[in-house]
This record gives structure tokens, sequence and C-alpha cells, in this order.
């Protein structure tokens, strides 16, 4: 087979330089076919295109207003021939896709749901199990863009922590945090670039990893999964299809995300109009049953230590069974060879 895959720094990548399905067409011009992803490239080859949400393919990722603008065109693009397979990494995903795209029969048989896999040295390197939880707890978020991945609310749940007397230290690792911000006692800002080794002895000296995340994001779920953190997130989007709720942490319904169908390119129309939509509902107090939802969640494993432990050992058996790169391997190469 002679394909050639387009290499980019995101998550959902890593598995191909660590765990390649096959040797990939050393050079671009040779090969018949090409894997990409988000990406629609004009020339004659056979295309397996991966995406996160179907939209992105406009070649838009913060004009929402412009993306549902150019949808019909996209419907048109992705009926052509050349363009033979589409892979979500959730069912979700897929059932989001054709919500957009009109439920076309000609795409629905393209896609294909590929679950990600984990970056199975980081899994076999991580320590050998999660510290149980004793005197202090121990949190960790990572993220930047710092209303959308749900800063102003983590600090609200530590707030919170202080008052009921609870023993904690929260590691915040952005470098988005506006200046001026009141930081929580307890809270301790990583506000420069960290490497990937660092990053991941966070994860490892976490107990759970906290992430009210309000827009997309996917690598720290898998990051939590390579190294059997808990993770407690709100249920946006796909995540409930890779983070099983109550099995691998727990997964808090908000009642504000980037992709509500009734709100995205109308409500907000950008990323600037969203950014001051959430602001706007979090000082209203939209978020106050969530952050006590979060809350509760806490309380629940420091209350019972051994339902923590079964979680730890839930996330180890899934991430085999669900994440291995072997299984999302043997599902690509099915679909190389129908191409």
């Amino acid at each position: 087979m002679s394909i050639y895959i387009h290499k980019i720094k995101h998550k959902l990548w890593e598995s191909y330089i660590y765990n390649p399905p096959l040797n990939y067409s050393y050079f671009k011009f040779w090969a018949k076919s090409e894997h990409t992803f988000n990406k629609i490239n004009e020339n004659n080859k056979k295309k397996i295109i991966e995406f996160e949400q179907i939209l992105l393919m406009t070649g838009d990722s913060f004009n929402y207003e412009l993306m549902l603008s150019k949808k019909n065109n996209l419907i048109d693009r992705l009926t052509q021939e050349d363009i033979k397979y589409l892979i979500a990494p959730t069912n979700k995903s897929k059932i989001d896709a054709l919500y957009y795209l009109k439920n076309n029969p000609i795409i629905e048989k393209k896609i294909r749901v590929v679950n990600p896999s984990i970056n199975l040295m980081r899994f076999k390197n991580r320590l050998n199990k999660k510290n149980t939880i004793k005197e202090k707890l121990n949190l960790l978020f990572i993220g930047q863009r710092f209303y959308g991945k749900g800063g102003p609310i983590c600090f609200e749940i530590a707030n919170e922590l202080n008052k009921r007397k609870i023993n904690f230290k929260f590691k915040f690792v952005s470098r988005d945090v506006p200046d001026g911000y009141v930081i929580p006692e307890n809270v301790e800002i990583i506000n420069c670039k960290i490497s990937e080794d660092e990053k991941y002895e966070l994860y490892n000296w976490a107990h759970l990893f906290l992430f009210p995340v309000v827009q997309d994001s996917f690598g720290v779920y898998l990051e939590c999964i390579e190294t059997c953190t808990p993770i407690i997130s709100t249920n946006i989007f796909d995540k409930s299809d890779i983070i099983i709720d109550n099995e691998m942490g727990r997964m808090i319904e908000t009642p504000f995300q980037l992709y509500d169908y009734t709100k995205f390119g109308t409500r907000w129309k950008n990323w600037e109009e969203f950014n001051k939509c959430f602001i706007g509902e979090f000082n209203r107090g939209l978020f106050n049953d969530m952050i006590v939802n979060f809350i509760k969640a806490i309380e629940y494993y420091l209350t019972y230590p051994e339902i923590y432990e079964k979680v730890i050992n839930n996330i180890e058996r899934i991430a085999i069974e669900k994440f291995h790169p072997q299984k999302r391997n043997n599902t690509l190469l099915s679909i190389y060879k129908n191409l």
C-alpha cells in the first residue's frame, strides 16, 4: 500500500508516530493515497480524512458563522469520488458530523469510527499506581485559553474546597491566566512551557485531573488514560465516548458549551463572542450548580478511597481493551486495504 500521511502536532496524531499501522510512503508525490487530518487537499489522490469536528474541514476554526455558511460547499466536496473515507474518533463525533451534513447518505457511508489510541510507551512507563488519597489531595489542570477551558470555574472549585477546609494542592498549568486575576489559596500557577516529561510527571503526581472545559479538547483525556489519572470533566461534545462516567472518572453536565447546536454560529459567531458569553454567564452564576457537582465528585473520592482505587484499575483495563494502538491499527489497515 502506497499511502502518505500528513504529520501534524496533535494528540490524536501521536499514535501514527509511535505506533504506525504500516510504513507510510516517504515521498508525497509518489503515493497514490493520502491520510490527512481536518484538511482536504486538492489533488488526484485517494483520500482518507480524519476529523474531530467536521466543520473544521471548512478551513476555519474561530469564525463559527463562516464555518456554518460553508457547510453546503463542504457537503458537495465530501461526496466527491476522491474522498474515500472519513475517520471519526467517536460515535458522537460521527452523529455530530451527520447533523451538520444533513445526514447525507453518500457521506454517511464513508464515515468510519476509529477509537484513538494511547501512547503505549507512556502507558507502560507510568508510575506503577497512583498514590492513595490520604492526608492531602493532589489536583491538576493543564490548558490554555483560560475561559474556554474553564479556568474561572476551577478557581471557584478551589475557593469552595478552601471553605470546606479540605487539605489539597492544585497545580494549574496555564500561560493564559489574565493579569490581576485573584488566585485562590492552595493553587499553584505554572505559567511556563513544560516539557513532555514534566507534563507526565505532573499527571503521575495528581490524584485527580479537574477539567470544567466548555470548548472542545482531546489531548488531556488520552493523557489521563495513559497515566491512569481519574478525571472530573464537563460532559462536552463527544467525551463521554472516551471517559466512561463512574468507571474512569466523572462526567458533569454543563449548561454551556461551544458546540451547542442552537447557539454555535448564531449566539456566538466567533471565538471572541463565545468568550464574552462565557464571562457573562459565569458572572450571572450559570455554573453554580455545576461547581457544586464538581465538589461532590471530589468529596466522593475522598470519602470512598476504595472507589478511587477501583477507578484507577478500571482505567488501566479499558486503556488496553479500547485504546491499545494495535486495536486502532487493525481497523486502519482494513480501511487502507479497501482503497
